[in-house]
Protein backbone atom coordinates (compact mmCIF):
# COMPACT_ATOMS: atom_id res chain seq x y z
CA UNK A 1 0.00 0.00 0.00
CA UNK A 2 2.59 2.91 0.78
CA UNK A 3 4.20 1.50 -2.44
CA UNK A 4 1.60 2.45 -4.67
CA UNK A 5 0.82 5.98 -2.50
CA UNK A 6 4.49 6.37 -3.33
CA UNK A 7 4.08 5.79 -6.61
CA UNK A 8 0.39 7.83 -7.03
CA UNK A 9 2.45 10.75 -5.05
CA UNK A 10 5.25 10.82 -7.48
CA UNK A 11 3.19 10.83 -10.63
CA UNK A 12 0.91 13.73 -8.94
CA UNK A 13 4.41 15.64 -8.43
CA UNK A 14 5.23 15.02 -12.23
CA UNK A 15 1.68 15.97 -13.47
CA UNK A 16 2.40 19.22 -11.37
CA UNK A 17 5.27 19.94 -12.47
CA UNK A 18 4.58 19.90 -16.41
CA UNK A 19 1.81 22.54 -15.41
CA UNK A 20 4.35 24.75 -13.71
CA UNK A 21 6.52 24.61 -16.48
CA UNK A 22 4.07 25.55 -18.91
CA UNK A 23 3.05 28.06 -16.66
CA UNK A 24 6.45 29.05 -16.35
CA UNK A 25 7.10 29.18 -19.69
CA UNK A 26 3.84 31.24 -20.82
CA UNK A 27 5.07 34.04 -17.84
CA UNK A 28 8.75 33.56 -19.26
CA UNK A 29 7.55 34.21 -23.12
CA UNK A 30 4.93 37.07 -21.41
CA UNK A 31 8.09 38.99 -19.47
CA UNK A 32 10.41 38.87 -22.91
CA UNK A 33 7.78 40.28 -24.93
CA UNK A 34 6.76 43.02 -22.22
CA UNK A 35 10.93 43.84 -21.33
CA UNK A 36 10.91 46.65 -22.66
CA UNK A 37 13.43 49.68 -20.15
CA UNK A 38 11.72 52.23 -18.51
CA UNK A 39 13.18 56.06 -19.48
CA UNK A 40 15.45 56.81 -16.95
CA UNK A 41 14.35 60.28 -15.01
CA UNK A 42 16.65 63.24 -15.52
CA UNK A 43 17.89 63.22 -11.54
CA UNK A 44 19.11 59.63 -10.43
CA UNK A 45 19.20 58.15 -6.76
CA UNK A 46 21.06 54.55 -7.63
CA UNK A 47 19.65 52.47 -4.76
CA UNK A 48 21.28 48.93 -4.72
CA UNK A 49 19.88 46.43 -2.06
CA UNK A 50 21.96 43.62 -0.75
CA UNK A 51 19.91 41.30 1.78
CA UNK A 52 20.17 38.71 -0.90
CA UNK A 53 23.14 36.74 -1.65
CA UNK A 54 25.67 38.26 -4.29
CA UNK A 55 25.89 35.63 -7.16
CA UNK A 56 28.95 35.66 -8.64
CA UNK A 57 28.86 33.73 -11.37
CA UNK A 58 28.02 32.39 -14.85
CA UNK A 59 24.31 34.13 -15.63
CA UNK A 60 21.75 31.51 -14.36
CA UNK A 61 20.15 29.30 -17.19
CA UNK A 62 17.14 28.82 -14.66
CA UNK A 63 13.53 28.63 -16.81
CA UNK A 64 12.39 31.28 -14.07
CA UNK A 65 15.67 32.89 -13.59
CA UNK A 66 14.89 35.65 -16.83
CA UNK A 67 15.16 38.89 -14.74
CA UNK A 68 17.50 37.24 -11.82
CA UNK A 69 18.44 39.80 -9.23
CA UNK A 70 22.07 41.68 -10.16
CA UNK A 71 25.20 39.79 -9.64
CA UNK A 72 28.73 40.99 -8.61
CA UNK A 73 29.31 42.19 -12.22
CA UNK A 74 25.94 43.54 -12.40
CA UNK A 75 26.97 45.65 -9.28
CA UNK A 76 30.65 46.44 -10.29
CA UNK A 77 29.70 47.35 -13.96
CA UNK A 78 26.61 49.33 -12.86
CA UNK A 79 28.74 51.74 -10.48
CA UNK A 80 31.15 52.62 -12.91
CA UNK A 81 28.53 54.13 -15.37
CA UNK A 82 27.09 55.98 -12.83
CA UNK A 83 30.02 57.62 -11.62
CA UNK A 84 30.35 59.24 -15.16
CA UNK A 85 26.30 59.56 -15.37
CA UNK A 86 25.57 63.77 -14.66
CA UNK A 87 22.00 62.29 -14.05
CA UNK A 88 23.24 60.29 -11.15
CA UNK A 89 22.96 62.30 -7.75
CA UNK A 90 24.02 59.12 -5.10
CA UNK A 91 23.74 56.08 -4.37
CA UNK A 92 21.80 54.35 -1.46
CA UNK A 93 22.37 51.13 0.27
CA UNK A 94 20.24 48.53 2.05
CA UNK A 95 21.64 46.17 3.51
CA UNK A 96 20.60 43.49 6.93
CA UNK A 97 21.47 39.75 5.96
CA UNK A 98 23.88 39.69 3.59
CA UNK A 99 25.59 37.02 2.62
CA UNK A 100 28.69 37.27 0.78
CA UNK A 101 32.73 36.54 1.24
CA UNK A 102 34.91 38.83 2.58
CA UNK A 103 36.45 38.81 -1.41
CA UNK A 104 32.95 39.94 -2.60
CA UNK A 105 33.42 42.63 -0.37
CA UNK A 106 36.20 44.26 -1.17
CA UNK A 107 34.85 44.05 -4.75
CA UNK A 108 32.37 46.11 -3.33
CA UNK A 109 33.60 48.48 -1.52
CA UNK A 110 36.18 49.09 -4.34
CA UNK A 111 33.65 49.96 -6.78
CA UNK A 112 31.68 52.62 -3.69
CA UNK A 113 35.06 54.10 -3.38
CA UNK A 114 35.70 54.71 -6.88
CA UNK A 115 32.18 55.67 -7.66
CA UNK A 116 32.58 58.32 -4.21
CA UNK A 117 35.65 59.27 -5.89
CA UNK A 118 33.65 60.97 -8.38
CA UNK A 119 32.52 63.13 -6.26
CA UNK A 120 29.24 61.35 -6.00
CA UNK A 121 27.67 60.49 -2.32
CA UNK A 122 27.03 57.14 -1.05
CA UNK A 123 25.40 56.14 1.87
CA UNK A 124 24.31 52.79 3.68
CA UNK A 125 21.27 52.02 5.99
CA UNK A 126 21.13 48.75 7.95
CA UNK A 127 18.20 47.79 10.51
CA UNK A 128 21.31 45.58 12.27
CA UNK A 129 24.90 44.28 11.53
CA UNK A 130 25.27 41.44 12.69
CA UNK A 131 24.68 42.50 16.15
CA UNK A 132 23.26 39.29 17.42
CA UNK A 133 25.11 37.58 14.65
CA UNK A 134 28.36 38.57 14.25
CA UNK A 135 28.85 40.90 11.28
CA UNK A 136 33.10 42.44 11.12
CA UNK A 137 32.76 41.36 7.09
CA UNK A 138 29.99 43.32 6.57
CA UNK A 139 30.72 46.47 9.01
CA UNK A 140 33.99 46.44 6.78
CA UNK A 141 32.43 46.48 3.81
CA UNK A 142 29.55 49.34 5.18
CA UNK A 143 32.74 51.37 6.41
CA UNK A 144 33.36 52.17 2.79
CA UNK A 145 30.43 54.60 2.25
CA UNK A 146 30.09 58.01 3.44
CA UNK A 147 27.63 57.80 6.13
CA UNK A 148 25.99 54.42 8.00
CA UNK A 149 22.53 54.84 9.07
CA UNK A 150 21.36 51.97 11.75
CA UNK A 151 17.94 51.49 12.72
CA UNK A 152 18.17 52.97 16.27
CA UNK A 153 17.25 48.76 18.08
CA UNK A 154 19.62 47.03 15.41
CA UNK A 155 23.29 46.24 16.77
CA UNK A 156 26.96 46.61 15.34
CA UNK A 157 28.66 43.13 15.59
CA UNK A 158 31.69 44.05 15.19
CA UNK A 159 33.38 40.67 16.89
CA UNK A 160 36.37 39.66 14.89
CA UNK A 161 36.86 36.74 12.83
CA UNK A 162 37.11 32.33 13.20
CA UNK A 163 37.67 29.66 11.57
CA UNK A 164 35.55 26.10 12.69
CA UNK A 165 36.45 23.10 11.24
CA UNK A 166 33.96 19.76 12.36
CA UNK A 167 35.29 16.79 13.43
CA UNK A 168 33.88 13.13 13.25
CA UNK A 169 36.10 10.99 14.45
CA UNK A 170 34.77 10.57 17.20
CA UNK A 171 30.90 9.65 15.80
CA UNK A 172 33.58 7.10 13.33
CA UNK A 173 34.88 5.65 16.94
CA UNK A 174 31.46 4.88 18.03
CA UNK A 175 30.46 3.48 14.95
CA UNK A 176 33.24 0.89 14.52
CA UNK A 177 34.19 2.68 11.15
CA UNK A 178 37.60 3.28 10.56
CA UNK A 179 39.45 6.54 8.32
CA UNK A 180 41.69 5.35 5.40
CA UNK A 181 42.89 8.02 4.02
CA UNK A 182 46.10 9.35 2.93
CA UNK A 183 47.25 13.23 2.41
CA UNK A 184 49.84 15.20 0.18
CA UNK A 185 51.40 17.13 2.59
CA UNK A 186 51.14 17.47 6.24
CA UNK A 187 49.18 21.25 6.14
CA UNK A 188 46.83 18.92 3.29
CA UNK A 189 43.79 18.58 6.58
CA UNK A 190 40.69 17.97 4.16
CA UNK A 191 40.97 14.48 5.33
CA UNK A 192 41.62 15.04 8.93
CA UNK A 193 38.40 16.00 9.91
CA UNK A 194 37.54 11.94 9.57
CA UNK A 195 41.10 11.06 10.58
CA UNK A 196 41.48 13.20 13.71
CA UNK A 197 39.25 15.14 16.70
CA UNK A 198 40.95 18.23 16.49
CA UNK A 199 43.23 20.15 14.21
CA UNK A 200 47.03 18.60 13.44
CA UNK A 201 50.00 21.15 14.76
CA UNK A 202 50.46 22.06 10.57
CA UNK A 203 47.04 22.91 10.06
CA UNK A 204 46.55 24.69 13.44
CA UNK A 205 49.70 26.82 12.23
CA UNK A 206 48.48 27.39 8.73
CA UNK A 207 44.72 28.17 9.02
CA UNK A 208 45.95 30.67 11.89
CA UNK A 209 48.11 32.62 9.38
CA UNK A 210 44.94 32.43 7.27
CA UNK A 211 42.90 33.94 9.57
CA UNK A 212 45.25 36.56 10.99
CA UNK A 213 45.53 37.69 7.32
CA UNK A 214 41.91 38.69 6.76
CA UNK A 215 41.14 39.74 10.01
CA UNK A 216 44.04 42.13 9.37
CA UNK A 217 42.64 43.32 6.06
CA UNK A 218 39.24 44.01 7.68
CA UNK A 219 40.84 46.24 10.46
CA UNK A 220 42.78 48.15 8.19
CA UNK A 221 39.97 48.79 5.82
CA UNK A 222 37.73 49.90 8.71
CA UNK A 223 40.65 52.04 10.23
CA UNK A 224 41.12 53.72 6.94
CA UNK A 225 36.82 54.07 5.90
CA UNK A 226 36.12 55.34 9.93
CA UNK A 227 39.54 57.40 9.98
CA UNK A 228 40.22 55.40 13.31
CA UNK A 229 43.86 53.98 13.96
CA UNK A 230 43.94 50.58 13.69
CA UNK A 231 45.17 49.55 17.38
CA UNK A 232 41.55 51.86 18.59
CA UNK A 233 39.65 49.35 15.75
CA UNK A 234 41.66 45.97 17.35
CA UNK A 235 40.36 47.41 20.68
CA UNK A 236 36.83 48.03 19.78
CA UNK A 237 36.61 44.76 18.31
CA UNK A 238 37.89 42.91 21.25
CA UNK A 239 35.05 44.72 23.21
CA UNK A 240 32.07 44.24 21.13
CA UNK A 241 29.06 43.52 19.85
CA UNK A 242 27.55 47.15 20.48
CA UNK A 243 24.09 48.50 20.68
CA UNK A 244 22.89 51.16 17.94
CA UNK A 245 23.75 53.92 21.22
CA UNK A 246 27.21 52.32 21.65
CA UNK A 247 28.16 52.42 18.16
CA UNK A 248 26.90 55.76 17.57
CA UNK A 249 29.26 56.94 20.45
CA UNK A 250 32.16 55.16 19.26
CA UNK A 251 32.02 56.51 16.00
CA UNK A 252 30.78 52.90 14.35
CA UNK A 253 27.63 54.70 12.85
CA UNK A 254 27.17 57.88 11.52
CA UNK A 255 22.59 58.01 12.28
CA UNK A 256 20.40 56.34 14.19
CA UNK A 257 17.49 56.18 12.52
CA UNK A 258 14.76 54.58 10.78
CA UNK A 259 14.01 53.48 6.80
CA UNK A 260 12.10 56.67 6.20
CA UNK A 261 13.49 58.93 7.81
CA UNK A 262 16.91 57.48 5.35
CA UNK A 263 15.31 57.85 1.83
CA UNK A 264 13.67 61.25 3.22
CA UNK A 265 17.20 62.16 4.09
CA UNK A 266 18.59 60.56 0.80
CA UNK A 267 15.74 62.68 -1.26
CA UNK A 268 17.55 65.97 0.25
CA UNK A 269 20.38 65.55 -0.80
CA UNK A 270 19.93 64.62 -3.99
CA UNK A 271 17.82 68.25 -4.46
CA UNK A 272 14.51 68.38 -6.15
CA UNK A 273 13.16 65.98 -8.81
CA UNK A 274 15.84 63.50 -8.08
CA UNK A 275 14.13 59.72 -8.22
CA UNK A 276 15.15 56.58 -6.52
CA UNK A 277 16.01 53.85 -9.76
CA UNK A 278 16.98 50.41 -8.92
CA UNK A 279 20.14 49.03 -10.06
CA UNK A 280 18.60 46.26 -12.82
CA UNK A 281 16.23 49.18 -14.02
CA UNK A 282 19.36 51.31 -14.56
CA UNK A 283 21.71 49.25 -16.12
CA UNK A 284 18.77 48.15 -18.59
CA UNK A 285 18.49 51.81 -19.23
CA UNK A 286 21.66 52.69 -20.38
CA UNK A 287 24.39 51.52 -22.55
CA UNK A 288 26.73 48.88 -20.92
CA UNK A 289 30.72 49.32 -19.63
CA UNK A 290 32.34 46.43 -21.53
CA UNK A 291 29.69 45.55 -24.22
CA UNK A 292 31.62 46.73 -27.42
CA UNK A 293 35.52 47.06 -28.53
CA UNK A 294 37.94 43.83 -28.69
CA UNK A 295 36.16 40.66 -28.22
CA UNK A 296 36.96 39.06 -24.92
CA UNK A 297 35.64 35.61 -23.40
CA UNK A 298 34.36 35.12 -20.13
CA UNK A 299 34.21 32.08 -19.01
CA UNK A 300 33.30 31.40 -15.23
CA UNK A 301 34.12 28.62 -13.56
CA UNK A 302 31.90 28.16 -10.28
CA UNK A 303 31.91 25.51 -7.32
CA UNK A 304 33.35 22.05 -6.93
CA UNK A 305 34.76 20.50 -10.30
CA UNK A 306 33.55 17.47 -11.52
CA UNK A 307 33.67 15.92 -14.58
CA UNK A 308 31.28 16.24 -17.65
CA UNK A 309 29.09 19.05 -18.24
CA UNK A 310 27.68 19.92 -15.00
CA UNK A 311 24.66 21.69 -16.75
CA UNK A 312 22.16 21.32 -14.15
CA UNK A 313 18.26 21.08 -15.07
CA UNK A 314 16.47 24.15 -16.51
CA UNK A 315 15.88 25.45 -12.71
CA UNK A 316 19.80 25.23 -11.60
CA UNK A 317 22.30 27.40 -12.49
CA UNK A 318 25.03 25.21 -14.53
CA UNK A 319 28.32 24.14 -12.10
CA UNK A 320 32.26 23.36 -12.44
CA UNK A 321 31.57 20.74 -15.25
CA UNK A 322 35.31 20.05 -16.76
CA UNK A 323 34.13 19.45 -20.38
CA UNK A 324 31.69 22.44 -20.55
CA UNK A 325 33.87 24.76 -19.47
CA UNK A 326 37.45 23.16 -21.68
CA UNK A 327 34.55 23.42 -24.84
CA UNK A 328 34.26 26.81 -23.55
CA UNK A 329 38.28 27.25 -23.87
CA UNK A 330 38.15 25.75 -26.69
CA UNK A 331 35.88 27.65 -28.36
CA UNK A 332 37.14 30.57 -27.21
CA UNK A 333 40.92 29.87 -29.14
CA UNK A 334 39.14 28.70 -32.25
CA UNK A 335 37.20 31.99 -32.71
CA UNK A 336 39.79 34.98 -34.17
CA UNK A 337 37.37 37.44 -32.90
CA UNK A 338 37.90 36.54 -28.99
CA UNK A 339 41.16 38.11 -28.55
CA UNK A 340 41.85 37.13 -25.00
CA UNK A 341 40.27 35.07 -22.19
CA UNK A 342 39.22 36.33 -19.02
CA UNK A 343 38.62 33.15 -16.64
CA UNK A 344 36.66 33.68 -13.77
CA UNK A 345 37.19 31.08 -11.01
CA UNK A 346 35.19 30.52 -7.28
CA UNK A 347 36.18 26.93 -6.78
CA UNK A 348 37.53 25.10 -3.61
CA UNK A 349 38.68 22.22 -6.02
CA UNK A 350 37.08 19.13 -6.69
CA UNK A 351 38.25 15.92 -9.05
CA UNK A 352 42.41 15.80 -9.81
CA UNK A 353 41.19 14.55 -13.63
CA UNK A 354 38.24 16.92 -14.25
CA UNK A 355 41.33 19.50 -13.06
CA UNK A 356 43.54 18.57 -15.21
CA UNK A 357 41.25 18.99 -18.07
CA UNK A 358 40.62 22.37 -17.62
CA UNK A 359 43.87 23.30 -17.14
CA UNK A 360 45.34 21.43 -20.43
CA UNK A 361 42.83 23.56 -22.12
CA UNK A 362 43.99 27.12 -20.53
CA UNK A 363 47.69 25.78 -21.29
CA UNK A 364 46.22 25.13 -25.00
CA UNK A 365 45.19 29.06 -25.13
CA UNK A 366 48.65 30.14 -24.41
CA UNK A 367 50.54 27.96 -27.20
CA UNK A 368 47.72 29.33 -29.29
CA UNK A 369 49.31 33.26 -28.26
CA UNK A 370 45.62 33.50 -26.81
CA UNK A 371 46.48 35.70 -23.53
CA UNK A 372 44.59 34.08 -20.42
CA UNK A 373 44.06 36.70 -17.55
CA UNK A 374 42.28 34.06 -14.46
CA UNK A 375 40.68 36.27 -11.91
CA UNK A 376 39.66 34.64 -8.28
CA UNK A 377 36.68 34.69 -6.33
CA UNK A 378 35.95 34.36 -2.98
CA UNK A 379 38.06 30.83 -3.52
CA UNK A 380 39.79 29.50 -5.57
CA UNK A 381 42.06 26.78 -4.39
CA UNK A 382 43.49 23.39 -4.43
CA UNK A 383 41.70 22.21 -8.05
CA UNK A 384 40.05 25.92 -8.40
CA UNK A 385 44.30 27.09 -8.32
CA UNK A 386 45.32 24.20 -10.03
CA UNK A 387 43.03 25.40 -13.42
CA UNK A 388 43.87 28.85 -12.94
CA UNK A 389 48.15 27.95 -12.77
CA UNK A 390 48.74 28.43 -16.74
CA UNK A 391 46.67 31.43 -17.22
CA UNK A 392 49.14 34.25 -18.40
CA UNK A 393 47.93 36.92 -15.23
CA UNK A 394 46.56 35.55 -12.16
CA UNK A 395 44.49 38.72 -10.02
CA UNK A 396 43.44 37.34 -6.32
CA UNK A 397 41.27 39.61 -4.13
CA UNK A 398 43.52 40.14 -0.55
CA UNK A 399 40.69 37.73 0.82
CA UNK A 400 40.47 35.24 -1.42
CA UNK A 401 41.28 31.73 0.01
CA UNK A 402 43.75 30.13 -2.62
CA UNK A 403 46.41 27.82 -2.96
CA UNK A 404 46.14 24.51 -0.87
CA UNK A 405 48.44 22.66 -3.19
CA UNK A 406 47.85 18.98 -2.24
CA UNK A 407 45.49 16.08 -2.57
CA UNK A 408 43.87 13.70 -0.52
CA UNK A 409 41.76 11.01 -0.62
CA UNK A 410 40.95 7.40 0.82
CA UNK A 411 38.03 5.72 1.88
CA UNK A 412 35.63 4.68 5.48
CA UNK A 413 35.72 0.51 5.83
CA UNK A 414 32.50 0.03 7.35
CA UNK A 415 32.54 -4.11 8.37
CA UNK A 416 32.37 -3.48 12.12
CA UNK A 417 29.12 -1.54 12.17
CA UNK A 418 27.13 -3.63 9.71
CA UNK A 419 28.10 -6.66 12.17
CA UNK A 420 26.99 -4.70 14.75
CA UNK A 421 23.25 -4.13 13.33
CA UNK A 422 23.67 -7.54 12.50
CA UNK A 423 24.11 -7.38 9.13
CA UNK A 424 27.17 -9.32 6.77
CA UNK A 425 28.22 -8.98 3.46
CA UNK A 426 29.54 -11.54 1.31
CA UNK A 427 30.50 -11.00 -2.28
CA UNK A 428 32.71 -12.18 -5.04
CA UNK A 429 35.65 -10.72 -6.96
CA UNK A 430 37.42 -11.24 -10.01
CA UNK A 431 41.18 -9.74 -9.44
CA UNK A 432 43.79 -9.85 -5.86
CA UNK A 433 42.38 -5.87 -5.42
CA UNK A 434 38.96 -5.48 -7.46
CA UNK A 435 37.89 -4.91 -3.46
CA UNK A 436 40.19 -2.32 -3.08
CA UNK A 437 37.51 0.55 -3.11
CA UNK A 438 35.29 -1.22 -1.75
CA UNK A 439 33.64 0.57 1.66
CA UNK A 440 32.84 -2.80 3.64
CA UNK A 441 36.59 -3.82 3.74
CA UNK A 442 39.95 -2.73 4.23
CA UNK A 443 42.41 -2.53 1.35
CA UNK A 444 43.06 -5.87 0.01
CA UNK A 445 47.38 -6.77 0.76
CA UNK A 446 49.44 -4.56 -1.49
CA UNK A 447 46.45 -1.71 -2.30
CA UNK A 448 47.59 0.43 0.22
CA UNK A 449 50.99 0.94 -1.42
CA UNK A 450 49.33 1.26 -4.47
CA UNK A 451 47.01 3.65 -3.62
CA UNK A 452 50.05 5.64 -2.01
CA UNK A 453 51.27 5.60 -4.85
CA UNK A 454 48.51 7.45 -6.92
CA UNK A 455 48.51 10.14 -4.28
CA UNK A 456 52.46 10.44 -4.67
CA UNK A 457 52.23 11.01 -8.77
CA UNK A 458 49.18 13.35 -8.19
CA UNK A 459 51.25 15.81 -6.05
CA UNK A 460 54.10 15.45 -8.23
CA UNK A 461 52.24 16.35 -11.01
CA UNK A 462 50.61 19.50 -9.19
CA UNK A 463 53.72 21.23 -7.58
CA UNK A 464 55.80 19.97 -11.31
CA UNK A 465 52.98 22.25 -13.18
CA UNK A 466 53.19 25.02 -10.58
CA UNK A 467 56.90 25.18 -11.03
CA UNK A 468 56.62 25.44 -14.64
CA UNK A 469 53.42 27.64 -14.49
CA UNK A 470 54.75 29.81 -12.37
CA UNK A 471 57.86 30.17 -12.94
CA UNK A 472 59.10 28.89 -9.71
CA UNK A 473 62.11 27.11 -8.52
CA UNK A 474 61.33 23.67 -6.47
CA UNK A 475 62.06 25.38 -2.59
CA UNK A 476 59.74 28.34 -3.92
CA UNK A 477 57.18 25.69 -4.73
CA UNK A 478 57.81 23.86 -1.66
CA UNK A 479 57.64 26.61 0.91
CA UNK A 480 53.79 27.41 -1.08
CA UNK A 481 52.74 24.04 -1.13
CA UNK A 482 52.63 21.01 1.06
CA UNK A 483 48.52 21.64 0.99
CA UNK A 484 48.59 24.73 2.80
CA UNK A 485 45.72 27.55 2.26
CA UNK A 486 46.56 31.40 2.23
CA UNK A 487 44.73 34.39 1.73
CA UNK A 488 45.22 36.95 -1.84
CA UNK A 489 47.63 38.41 -0.29
CA UNK A 490 50.28 36.38 1.02
CA UNK A 491 49.78 34.66 -1.98
CA UNK A 492 51.18 37.30 -3.69
CA UNK A 493 54.11 37.49 -1.60
CA UNK A 494 54.90 33.67 -2.20
CA UNK A 495 54.36 34.19 -6.04
CA UNK A 496 50.96 32.00 -6.67
CA UNK A 497 49.52 35.08 -7.95
CA UNK A 498 50.15 38.33 -10.12
CA UNK A 499 48.06 41.09 -8.70
CA UNK A 500 45.58 41.92 -6.51
CA UNK A 501 42.04 43.03 -7.33
CA UNK A 502 38.74 42.27 -8.72
CA UNK A 503 37.22 42.99 -12.60
CA UNK A 504 38.92 46.05 -12.82
CA UNK A 505 42.28 44.81 -12.37
CA UNK A 506 41.84 41.86 -14.15
CA UNK A 507 40.24 43.61 -17.13
CA UNK A 508 43.28 45.73 -17.45
CA UNK A 509 45.58 42.94 -17.18
CA UNK A 510 43.47 41.98 -20.25
CA UNK A 511 43.88 45.14 -22.02
CA UNK A 512 48.35 45.20 -21.13
CA UNK A 513 48.73 41.90 -22.49
CA UNK A 514 46.82 42.67 -25.74
CA UNK A 515 49.02 46.19 -25.94
CA UNK A 516 45.70 48.52 -25.77
CA UNK A 517 45.44 51.26 -23.70
CA UNK A 518 44.67 51.88 -20.52
CA UNK A 519 41.11 52.78 -21.26
CA UNK A 520 40.22 50.75 -24.25
CA UNK A 521 36.97 49.39 -24.71
CA UNK A 522 36.29 45.53 -23.94
CA UNK A 523 33.22 43.27 -25.30
CA UNK A 524 32.96 40.88 -22.69
CA UNK A 525 31.53 37.80 -24.03
CA UNK A 526 30.01 35.04 -21.97
CA UNK A 527 31.31 31.69 -23.34
CA UNK A 528 29.02 29.58 -23.55
CA UNK A 529 26.60 31.29 -24.70
CA UNK A 530 23.49 31.60 -22.03
CA UNK A 531 20.38 30.23 -23.04
CA UNK A 532 17.80 32.75 -23.74
CA UNK A 533 14.30 32.42 -22.67
CA UNK A 534 12.74 30.68 -25.25
CA UNK A 535 15.86 27.90 -25.52
CA UNK A 536 15.30 27.33 -22.00
CA UNK A 537 11.43 26.49 -22.78
CA UNK A 538 12.64 24.32 -25.56
CA UNK A 539 14.90 22.47 -23.49
CA UNK A 540 12.33 21.62 -21.70
CA UNK A 541 10.42 20.00 -23.75
CA UNK A 542 13.08 18.26 -25.27
CA UNK A 543 13.63 15.89 -22.07
CA UNK A 544 16.01 17.78 -19.93
CA UNK A 545 13.91 18.10 -17.54
CA UNK A 546 13.51 15.08 -15.30
CA UNK A 547 10.42 13.63 -13.86
CA UNK A 548 12.68 14.01 -10.36
CA UNK A 549 13.62 17.44 -11.17
CA UNK A 550 9.85 18.65 -11.93
CA UNK A 551 8.91 16.34 -8.67
CA UNK A 552 11.31 18.27 -6.56
CA UNK A 553 10.24 21.35 -7.65
CA UNK A 554 7.01 20.79 -7.23
CA UNK A 555 7.02 19.55 -3.39
CA UNK A 556 9.83 21.72 -2.91
CA UNK A 557 12.67 19.30 -1.62
CA UNK A 558 15.36 20.74 -4.48
CA UNK A 559 17.86 19.74 -2.07
CA UNK A 560 19.95 16.16 -1.82
CA UNK A 561 20.13 13.25 0.86
CA UNK A 562 23.26 15.35 2.03
CA UNK A 563 22.10 18.82 1.82
CA UNK A 564 18.95 17.60 3.79
CA UNK A 565 21.39 15.74 6.38
CA UNK A 566 23.54 19.23 6.62
CA UNK A 567 20.60 21.19 7.19
CA UNK A 568 19.59 18.86 9.97
CA UNK A 569 23.06 18.74 11.50
CA UNK A 570 23.30 22.94 11.18
CA UNK A 571 25.95 22.49 8.58
CA UNK A 572 27.03 23.04 5.37
CA UNK A 573 26.65 20.53 2.00
CA UNK A 574 30.67 21.00 1.80
CA UNK A 575 31.25 19.91 5.16
CA UNK A 576 29.89 16.38 4.47
CA UNK A 577 31.77 16.12 1.36
CA UNK A 578 34.80 14.45 3.02
CA UNK A 579 32.19 11.22 3.60
CA UNK A 580 32.85 9.76 0.49
CA UNK A 581 35.63 11.19 -1.30
CA UNK A 582 37.21 9.18 -4.80
CA UNK A 583 40.92 8.36 -4.82
CA UNK A 584 42.47 11.44 -5.60
CA UNK A 585 41.11 14.69 -4.07
CA UNK A 586 42.32 18.75 -4.79
CA UNK A 587 40.05 20.19 -2.17
CA UNK A 588 40.66 22.42 0.34
CA UNK A 589 39.65 21.74 3.78
CA UNK A 590 36.26 21.43 4.92
CA UNK A 591 36.65 24.59 6.87
CA UNK A 592 33.93 27.05 8.06
CA UNK A 593 35.08 30.63 8.56
CA UNK A 594 33.07 33.15 10.44
CA UNK A 595 33.21 36.62 9.86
Amino acid sequence: MRTLRRIIVGLLAVVGGIVVVFIGAAVVISLTLSDRPEPLPETIVLRLDLDEPVRDGPPSQGLFAVRHRPDLRDMVEGLEAAASDDRVAGLTVHMSRPQFSIATAQELRQSVEAFRDSGKFAILFTEDLGGLGGGTTEYYLASGFDEIWLQPSGGVGLIGMAIEVPFARGLLDKLEVQPRFGQREEYKSAAESLTRSSLSGPARRNLQVLLDSLYGQAVAGIAAGRQIGEADIRDVVDKGPYLGREALTLGLVDRLAYWDEFIAAAKDRSGAGAEPVSLGRYLAGIDRPNRSGTKVALIHGRGTIVSGSADGDVFDEPGFGAHRIAEAISEAIEDDEIKAILFRVDSPGGSYIASDIVWREIRRAGEAAKPVVASMGGTAASGGYFVAMPADRIVAYPGTVTGSIGVYGGKVVTERLWARLGITWDGLYAGDRAAMWSFVRDFPPGAEQRFAALLDFIYEDFTAKAMEDRSLDPEQVDAAARGRVWSGADALENGLVDVLGGYRAALGEVRELLDLAPDAPLNLVPMPAPLSPFEQFVRALEGDVSAASLAALFASERSSVLDQAAQELGLEAEDLAPLRPPAGVLQMPPLRLRH
